[in-house]
């Protein structure tokens, strides 16, 4: 499930939209399939070999990259969860003030205590199995936006030359896998 959970972050709709801008979007589509296919190959590496020698994250963190190797990998997933835990509740703040009228700390408040009685024992356990069971609507509801909003808007295919001006550079496929990797340059990509 925590598959399905990347697979649906905001992340990679902000990101691959703006290396659409920066690179055009043939490369970014080439750069973010090409971040898939190494990424699933390295995973596939690691999950076999925690599968084989029963080590967790932490352990084998330790292993690899020694004791104060694995406290900077644990210090950098921790600094990955807080942005990913502001940024998306931060997005379900501002939805639930437009949708309810509250104020903006109110509704953030609500969110934050939502968020940390979800993570207290087998909820988040149970949680997991309850979207196990709803990913197949959620991929048929998916589906069924891309197929209502064609029918009433129609389908255009200027998203795929969507570029900066001048064109897109010949190695922008590159620069948006190595941008999906963790190296986005300022001056490269626009914000």
């Amino acid at each position: 499930m925590a598959w399905w959970s990347v697979c649906s972050a905001m992340f990679y709709l902000v990101v691959s939209a703006t290396l659409a801008l920066a690179y055009g979007s043939v490369n970014a589509i080439i750069g973010l399939v090409l971040s898939v296919i190494a990424y699933a190959a390295v995973n596939a590496v690691l999950v076999r070999h925690a599968i084989r020698t029963g080590l967790s994250v932490s352990l084998f963190s330790r292993i690899l990259l020694g004791r104060t190797g694995a406290a900077i990998a644990t210090l950098i997933f921790f600094a990955t969860a807080i942005y990913y835990a502001v940024f998306e509740g931060s997005v379900i703040a501002l939805a639930l003030q437009s949708y309810a009228g509250l104020g903006y700390p109110i509704a953030a408040l609500i969110v934050v205590v939502c968020s940390v009685l979800l993570i207290f024992g087998s909820i988040q356990n149970w949680l997991d199995k309850l979207k196990g069971v709803l990913l197949p609507f959620y991929l048929i509801g998916l589906i069924a936006a891309v197929v209502l909003a064609i029918a009433e808007y129609g389908y255009s295919s200027a998203w795929l030359s969507l570029g900066p001006e001048g064109g897109a550079p010949a190695t922008g496929w590159w620069d948006c896998f190595v941008a999906v990797h963790g190296r986005l340059d300022p001056d490269d990509v626009l914000l």
